[in-house]
């Protein structure tokens, strides 16, 4: 079981030090991490993503007379934009942005769900920059981020 204490208030640290006072099964081991918290992206940021600048993107951008879904932008966007870094201020833990397949080639993993709400701000940023110079007149606006 997978707990996660968010210690911001003196409540919250009661909270975290009960749950490990109530700690009786020592058969079992657990283990615990301190770190700093980091804010995930948020639902509009998402939401401003998916709606507005995919969309945007999927409606307003040709390649060749050809146009592409907003699932497809979003694999390319993200192979582009997305920070090849781990363990900074813009991504969560668990984050990675390429897989090593067994011949060396890379296969781009890397999900928006593990960047910070400073990551997704910088990756919403590139995009919509990325997007003028295509041309695209984006229906909402990246200030809203």
């Amino acid at each position: 079981m997978k707990r996660v204490f968010k210690i911001d208030n003196v409540q919250a640290k009661f909270n975290a030090i009960k749950f490990l006072q109530e700690i009786s099964d020592y058969t079992k081991p657990i283990q615990m991490t301190l770190e700093p918290w980091k804010k995930r992206r948020s639902n509009a940021q998402n939401s401003l993503m998916w709606v507005s600048l995919l969309g945007d993107f999927s409606m307003q951008v040709d390649f060749d007379g050809k146009k592409f879904l907003p699932d497809i932008w979003h694999d390319q966007l993200k192979k582009k934009f997305l920070p090849d870094e781990t363990g900074t201020e813009e991504t969560l833990n668990g984050y990675k942005k390429w897989d090593e397949l067994p011949d060396g080639s890379l296969k781009m993993v890397g999900s928006t769900r593990f960047l910070t709400k400073l990551g997704m701000e910088n990756y919403l940023h590139k995009c919509y920059a990325y997007g003028c110079e295509l041309g695209i007149k984006f229906t909402a606006s990246p200030k809203y981020l």
